[in-house]
């Protein structure tokens, strides 16, 4: 009998010990780039990108800016509720091909609302980046494509803005 009990003992210390031990799935960190939009390039009207590692979904359709017209494109999103207030704008020169790296150097905007006052990231604050378009449809308006660029300004964190990623309807 003294061998059931530390026999018995012994499988409740391991059942126990096994339970402490089990990982909650739900405590496993969520990448931020899962946070992010899927790649499409059908005109999904997406927008998305990492602010220094932080998820930004623009899921407000309202707050994408998608304009090209004289071989000019503005594009553009952003952010507003109760805890974030930020946006982006980027610009690009010329006609528009796809698979061609463009240069956001100078050419790129990092807007924090909350923080205007104190840091005001210009345009020509972008000391690196790129935008390249994996799809150029001109003929149903559709741009999409990846983005990143770097952007600082005196007494300020720096910006990285990595991961971009958009599939939009542009205004012609």
């Amino acid at each position: 009998m003294k061998k059931l009990s530390t026999f018995t003992l012994l499988i409740l210390s391991l059942m126990l010990l096994s339970i402490t031990n089990c990982k909650d799935d739900d405590d496993t960190p969520i990448d931020p780039i899962d946070q992010l939009p899927p790649p499409t390039q059908t005109g999904e009207n997406t927008f998305g990108y990492l602010v220094n590692g932080e998820a930004i979904d623009v899921s407000n359709t309202r707050k994408i800016t998608a304009i090209y017209q004289q071989n000019q494109l503005q594009l553009g999103g952003g952010v507003t509720n109760e805890n974030i207030d930020i946006d982006i704008a980027m610009f690009v020169g010329g006609p528009l091909e796809e698979n061609i790296s463009y240069s956001l150097v100078k050419l790129s905007k990092y807007t924090d609302f909350n923080i205007i006052d104190n840091c005001r990231y210009d345009i020509e604050d972008a000391y690196q980046g790129s935008i390249i378009f994996s799809n150029v449809d001109n003929q149903n308006f559709i741009l999409s494509g990846t983005f990143e660029f770097s952007t600082v300004t005196d007494n300020c964190m720096d910006i990285k803005i990595t991961e971009g990623r958009f599939d939009v309807k542009y205004i012609p």
